[in-house]
């Protein structure tokens, strides 16, 4: 009988930790695998010992590589993703696992039991989550916060209407919602709605609203995308039509506001890089030639420099600061410390 995957994913850190490690692929030097152990069983049904025995040896593989999987993936995304994941990625164990060596095999009671030690080609099982990833996520998982002010017949309200239907349709396409201060990108903009009339609608109220958004980037204060939305609302009340106005017109622009920030952000992936202990010209030279010589890196720019600080703009062909901070950490040129990383700023010190 299979395990279900989600079983094996608690123990998955310990296990795969303690059991093995990363290694260059046997076969291509140029790929990693990740050396783990797995144990499978299945029960031996009518006395077909070889078929449990193939039976066992199947489960244990792909126990292995749910191991990999949970190293690799998020606790919360393996619960939404689990159905998924198992179906496309742990039914074809074989095709991730480089070689294996079966370390024990026995029957217990009415159970053939295998334990294995597997080679996990690393790479193609990133690449196979990558493309189970929400769009948010391919492009480095950006929290999204909201500074809108509301206001009602030009007077200024108390309300939030267009950031909660904005939080929740964010939220709904894959993007992490949180405090506009601690953000990556801020939405920033106004939502203002008037009294229309209340003429002919059978006492009724109708109010119109407008929504006024940009998408900014903290630190680098770069505008992403803009967007404008006009809608009605017709209630009972004054305060319920406008309202409703308001909810309309935010829900109205928010699904071409978020395909123009998703569109920005796979064209415009640059992270804001403040380098520290950068002593002199040439150390920024240097290092600006390390940064252009990183194939993930498209393009560079230095913003400023005073004090021995280098705030230096760097287009990635994909991704965010944690991929960039782990490309420079890996450089064998220059020595780098990296003190914080968010998804698009980071601040990293010259050893």
């Amino acid at each position: 009988m299979t395990k279900s995957l989600t079983l094996v994913l608690a123990a998955a850190l310990f296990t795969a930790a303690g059991c093995g490690g990363t290694r260059k692929s046997s076969l291509n030097p140029a790929y990693e695998t990740e050396v783990v152990e797995a144990e499978g069983m299945s029960p031996v049904v009518g006395g077909d010992v070889d078929g449990a025995r193939k039976a066992a040896l199947g489960d244990a593989m792909k126990n292995a590589l749910g191991l990999v999987v949970g190293v690799y993936v998020s606790q919360d995304a393996m619960v939404s993703k689990s159905v998924l994941i198992d179906e496309s990625i742990t039914s074809q164990s074989e095709g991730y696992i480089e070689k294996y060596e079966t370390l024990k095999e026995w029957r217990d009671g009415d159970f053939y039991k295998t334990r294995i030690r597997a080679h996990v080609r690393k790479e193609d099982l990133a690449a196979k989550l990558r493309n189970l990833e929400t769009e948010p996520q391919k492009l480095g998982n950006p929290v999204i916060g909201f500074d809108i002010k509301e206001s009602a017949n030009s007077k200024p309200q108390q309300t939030n209407y267009a950031e909660l239907e904005l939080k929740n349709r964010f939220s709904e396409a894959g993007f992490i919602t949180g405090e506009a201060d601690k953000a990556d990108i801020v939405i920033k903009g106004e939502a203002q709605t008037s009294f229309n009339t209340r003429e002919g609608l059978g006492g009724f109220v109708s109010y119109r609203a407008g929504v006024s958004l940009s998408a900014v980037k903290q630190g680098s204060q770069e505008t992403l995308a803009t967007e404008q939305e006009s809608a009605g609302g017709i209630d009972l009340n004054d305060a319920a039509a406008a309202r409703a106005s308001i909810i309309n017109a935010a829900k109205k622009a928010a699904d071409p506001f978020k395909d123009k920030i998703l569109k920005a952000l796979r064209e415009k992936s640059i992270v804001r890089l403040n380098l520290s202990n950068v002593k002199t010209m040439n150390d920024l030279s240097d290092f600006t030639k390390l940064l252009r010589n990183i194939p993930a890196v498209r393009a560079s720019w230095v913003r400023g420099y005073n004090g021995g600080v280098a705030v230096i703009d760097v287009a990635m062909h994909k991704g965010g600061a944690a991929d960039l901070s782990q490309l420079l950490m890996k450089n064998t040129t220059r020595t780098v410390k990296i003190n914080r990383t968010s998804s698009y700023d980071l601040d990293a010190e010259l050893q």
